[in-house]
């Protein structure tokens, strides 16, 4: 289901994602930032469709709690969205500098911290009673371990096509990451036969037949940032250790705990 956009900008926005996929980009993550932004020109009653830098200041700061790279990346995104506006005829304020963000402290889980998040992961149970809704508490419980494991980024994990997991030889095949390369990841064991039997009941059970190795709700789509970021959030903040912890962990968190035990491993 495609989501719907509300503002002034709807418009332009739909034509700018449509003009960046007929390019042959995926733009998944981009489009995740202008849905954003979209939202908060609807909450704020922005009109005229104009991008002025006093918009752009003021939605940037509605991240001051992300660190530099984040906002940078959603200050580049406003960029093209500008840029193609002024392309168009339209007036529109192009962010000139990236603005700086809190630089925020790498958090490595302890392995209390990482029973203690997982027992809440596991514990979830959605408000509403529907399968669609169970069947993605499921996923949850097998994306997370995916990231700790196997030490996939967020985009890495959400972006798996089936074609793409080997559960027979155990391998993953990751296309177009960082510096636009490919890579093939090796799960371990007792991973693998996780994604074995989490495959096998998606296909049972929920009559799965989307390419997507995490569908989301409507299975035609992949699992969103956005909902990744929110259940990870709502785990954490339900366990003894978040009250107490300066340096708040992200999911980006389960990818760097996976980098420290595996060199600590080696040494």
């Amino acid at each position: 289901m495609k989501t719907l956009l509300y503002s002034c900008f709807a418009e332009d926005i739909e034509l700018f994602i449509q003009k960046k996929h007929d390019a042959g980009f995926q733009y998944y993550s981009s489009e995740h930032t202008l849905h954003q932004f979209d939202r908060f020109c609807t909450e704020c009653c922005i009109s005229p469709p104009e991008v002025t830098k006093s918009l752009v200041n003021a939605w940037l700061g509605s991240f001051e709690n992300c660190c530099a790279v984040t906002i940078a990346g959603k200050a580049s995104v406003i960029r093209q969205f500008s840029l193609y506006l002024l392309s168009i005829g339209k007036d529109a304020y192009i962010p000139a500098h990236m603005p700086q963000g809190k630089h925020r402290q790498i958090h490595v889980l302890s392995d209390p911290e990482i029973s203690a998040l997982f027992e809440k992961i596991d514990q979830y149970e959605p408000g509403v009673n529907a399968a669609s809704f169970h069947r993605l508490a499921m996923e949850y419980r097998v994306l997370f371990r995916l990231l700790l494991c196997c030490g996939l980024r967020v985009s890495e994990a959400r972006k798996l096509k089936k074609e793409d997991v080997d559960l027979q030889s155990g391998t993953l095949l990751i296309r177009i990451s960082k510096d636009n390369k490919d890579r093939i990841v090796y799960l371990p064991d007792d991973l693998r036969l996780l994604l074995i039997r989490y495959a096998e009941h998606l296909k049972v059970k929920y009559n799965d037949c989307s390419v997507w190795f995490f569908p989301a709700r409507e299975m035609d789509n992949l699992l969103s940032v956005g909902l990744i970021d929110k259940r990870f959030n709502e785990a954490w903040n339900a366990t003894s250790f978040a009250s107490a912890c300066p340096d708040k962990p992200t999911v980006h968190s389960l990818r760097h705990t996976f980098v420290v035990k595996r060199m600590n491993a080696w040494m």
